[in-house]
């Protein structure tokens, strides 16, 4: 933690100076240019109603009945209770981290809090209209940028660089945000299941035997 700091002190310094200008002009559209191409990747995946669609369920092969059920249960809990919450870590905690460099004055639960409610409610919006979720996942983080950028001091590196030193703290009270999508995730899973057992299947023609 003491060396994360140290960093970031000497690059404040190196930034500095005025004949830097360029250095600091490179930095800040790298730090745009990050936040854009992470939006785009982020809306295009998170936005999909099966966010794990590895399927090893195909890979169950078994004819016993009982062997069929239990490598099921084997493989929805590998899916969607040790893949899914990885997948949601990472969005997360990127997520999080951009809001935070982005943001000003913003306490880190609120950053946490906003975090986690835009990945809730864009899983749950992927399984009404996976186009609505599309276009909530990007409204919000490019209007995060847009209001960011054109603050006053956005573009002061020694404020920008005291944003980065808070980056570790964001990881003290992430596991309990990161339970609660995950939570939403399988409620929404579960309800989608019970609703194709009562859905009526339409029967399809009986094809002429000769």
């Amino acid at each position: 933690m003491v060396e994360v700091i140290e960093t970031v002190n000497g690059l404040s310094n190196f930034f500095s100076g005025e004949t830097n200008l360029l250095l600091v002009l490179l930095f800040f559209t790298a730090i745009i240019v990050v936040y854009a191409v992470f939006v785009f990747y982020f809306y295009k995946y998170l936005a999909k109603k099966n966010l794990v669609e590895l399927n090893l369920n195909q890979y169950n092969r078994y004819a016993n009945p009982s062997l069929v059920k239990f490598f099921a249960g084997i493989f929805y809990i590998i899916e969607y209770l040790i893949i899914l919450p990885i997948l949601t870590f990472f969005w997360f905690a990127v997520l999080a981290i951009l809001i935070l460099v982005l943001s000003e004055g913003m306490s880190l639960e609120s950053i946490l809090l906003i975090s986690a409610a835009l990945i809730a409610s864009v899983r749950v919006t992927s399984y009404v209209s996976e186009s609505l979720s599309r276009d909530l996942a990007k409204m919000l983080p490019f209007t995060l940028l847009a209001i960011a950028i054109t603050k006053p001091g956005f573009f002061t590196m020694s404020l920008m660089l005291t944003r980065i030193k808070d980056i570790p703290s964001l990881f003290t009270n992430l596991p309990y945000y990161l339970l609660f999508i995950v939570g939403i995730e399988l409620i929404m899973r579960i309800l989608t299941s019970f609703e194709g057992l009562f859905r009526p299947t339409t029967e399809e023609p009986e094809s002429e035997t000769e």
